[in-house]
């Protein structure tokens, strides 16, 4: 491999990581620009975005679950008063303690982890910080959302790769 090609696997593990944590950042334009100019092949520009997506989402988790420890540390939580029933603030209450549940499932759980990487559904900004709010372990959070990110963006690759083929 040259000095470039070092450069453009770090640009794209970069570009992975910075996406993740900024919404903006658009790693399916990342892929589709890298496969126009041929800068990298489509397989490794796909799983190193994934991969660089799901260290962010690991960087998040791990910043989400830190902060809360030490927020919880210095003050006892309050216990908001209760909702009236059918009121906008009972019915988040439910949403979020069915997303808790859902999430703490053994089963489900990681099943819901690789959606959410490979789809977005549920949305992985949401999915991140309500795992990291919960007792889930963190290695069985970071493979399958990670796992779910490369085959996202290998497949996109691909698609992007034959396409491009397809024109020129």
């Amino acid at each position: 491999m040259t000095d470039s090609t070092w450069w453009q696997l770090l640009l794209a593990l970069g570009y992975g990581v910075l996406g993740s944590v900024i919404p903006i950042v658009n790693a399916e334009a990342f892929i589709v620009a890298s496969v126009a100019t041929e800068m990298i092949d489509p397989v490794v520009v796909g799983a190193l975005l994934g991969l660089g997506q799901g260290i962010g989402k690991m960087a998040l988790f791990q910043t989400v679950r830190q902060g809360r420890r030490r927020l919880f540390r210095k003050r006892p939580l309050k216990q908001p008063a209760s909702a009236r029933p059918g009121s906008w603030r009972a019915r988040w209450d439910r949403l979020v303690v069915m997303g808790v549940k859902l999430v703490e499932h053994p089963r489900w759980g990681p099943v819901g982890f690789f959606l959410s990487g490979s789809i977005s559904l549920p949305p992985n900004y949401l999915t991140t910080v309500i795992a990291a709010t919960t007792k889930i372990n963190f290695v069985l959070f970071a493979i399958f959302l990670t796992a779910g990110f490369m085959s996202r963006y290998v497949v996109i690759a691909l698609a992007a790769a034959g396409v491009v083929d397809r024109i020129l």
